[in-house]
């Protein structure tokens, strides 16, 4: 489930390069020409451009194989686990799932939005505004009832086979439990891996003629280091920052660590259950929740009123003002 800690030596283009290195991957390219005469911005040069990847997550070994071995040991037919993920990896991106052949379960993107560059009234710096994440590759699996069922019948046949043992039986049981049931009531007692709440950045700064960078929250996050940072962002997972391909703190001054390590306990916690201190569902507020909830107020799955995993939001908050919410994924 975790990716390797990035080099601090290596710049983000190498350290981050595949798929499989990150979690959540937010990239910002702000550009502006500046008149060596006055030490101004040219007004009309400034353009900023924004994306968001979400990470691949994998089925362990030990399932496929396993459910291969019980079709060549036992002659039982493994079931049928191919997929459609939408928007994976990227918003606006589908791609078809073999997890037989590659073990993929690519991460699903979320409806994003960018508040494009603007100069500010002196002309010294460009800010823009940018907010995006998605959820971990299981929960878009999960989501496909079909797979749910086809397991669930692989799993009976196990089950019922006269020469499967009761190791074997159990075992094809917890698989189909952890990894791939969607009991069809938001999944509220189905995979807790298929219930992940989503990952998110927050993200506003300007670019200045002088080469400096200054955050521009409109609101501090307590979560977050410092709390007028760059980033803010979900519970999870770690934080790390670079700036012109170099590891940066997350005031944009030069750094070898991350920012700040992901909080699990808070993340994995469930609203009125154990969310003393926070949780990832519902709405985001930064200056009243912290890293709590995400900009798609995705809910728990709690039966009738909460969210399953085949949610698809079509709209969504900055953190740092929740009350402006946008149906566009790009405003000038």
């Amino acid at each position: 489930m975790s990716n390797q800690r990035p080099d601090p030596s290596q710049p983000a283009s190498v350290a981050l390069k595949g798929d499989n290195s990150y979690k959540i991957k937010s990239e910002i390219d702000v550009s502006f020409i500046v008149d060596n005469s006055t030490g101004k911005i040219v007004s009309g040069s400034e353009s900023a451009g924004y994306r968001v990847r979400i990470g691949n997550a994998h089925l362990p070994h030990f399932v496929t194989d396993i459910i291969q071995a019980i079709e060549a040991d036992y002659g039982i037919p493994k079931p049928d686990i191919d997929y459609m993920t939408y928007d994976a990896l990227e918003y606006g991106r589908d791609q078809m799932m073999h997890p037989y052949t590659t073990g993929d379960t690519p991460g699903q993107a979320y409806f994003p939005h960018f508040r494009g560059a603007r100069l500010n009234s002196d002309s010294t710096c460009v800010d823009f505004r940018a907010v995006g994440g998605g959820v971990h590759g299981y929960r878009p699996m999960v989501a496909h009832k079909r797979i749910n069922d086809n397991v669930k019948a692989w799993a009976d046949r196990v089950e019922s086979h006269l020469e499967t043992n009761i190791g074997i039986r159990n075992f094809a049981g917890d698989i189909y439990s952890m990894f791939f049931k969607n009991d069809g009531n938001n999944n509220t007692f189905g995979s807790l891996m298929g219930n992940a709440p989503p990952i998110w950045h927050d993200i506003a700064a300007a670019f200045c003629a002088d080469g400096s960078v200054i955050p521009t929250h409109k609101a501090d996050n307590d979560d977050a280091v410092p709390a007028n940072g760059i980033v803010h962002q979900s519970y999870m997972p770690d934080l790390y920052l670079y700036i012109d391909d170099r590891m940066t703190d997350n005031l944009g001054r030069p750094s070898n660590g991350r920012i700040k390590p992901g909080d699990w306990k808070n993340f994995s916690n469930i609203p009125g259950v154990n969310s003393i201190d926070g949780h990832a569902y519902g709405k985001c507020n930064t200056y009243e929740r912290g890293s709590g909830g995400n900009p798609w107020a995705v809910d728990p799955p709690v039966p009738v009123i909460g969210d399953g995993p085949g949610k698809l939001p079509g709209e969504v908050v900055h953190c740092d003002d929740p009350s402006t919410e946008f149906l566009e994924n790009i405003t000038p």
